[in-house]
């Protein structure tokens, strides 16, 4: 998942790897059971909404929502650990 508005933070290292998953595994535990899932299952499985529809037992609609929720809170809880992307960079 990559935010536009964010690059990754020059001091790549393994210690700064280890704190970027464990705020990432904080940030999906906070979401919703449903949310995580649906969230999981279509950002990391690329499995579609009608499926996971089915798994879920909610809407199509619902599983998207759901993940557009889950991308918006995973996104604003690991903002705060990215350098802010200068206008124009790539």
């Amino acid at each position: 998942m990559k935010s536009p508005d964010c690059v990754a933070p020059a001091d790549e290292t393994p210690a700064n790897a280890d704190r970027i998953w464990s705020e990432f595994l904080l940030a999906l535990s906070a979401l919703p059971p449903q949310t995580r899932a649906a969230f999981v299952l279509h950002e990391v499985f690329a499995i579609g909404y009608d499926d996971i529809a089915r798994w879920i037992g909610q809407s199509p609609r619902s599983c998207r929502e759901h993940v557009e929720r889950g991308r918006a809170l995973t996104r604003s809880h690991m903002r705060p650990l990215c350098r802010p992307r200068r206008p124009g960079s790539r």
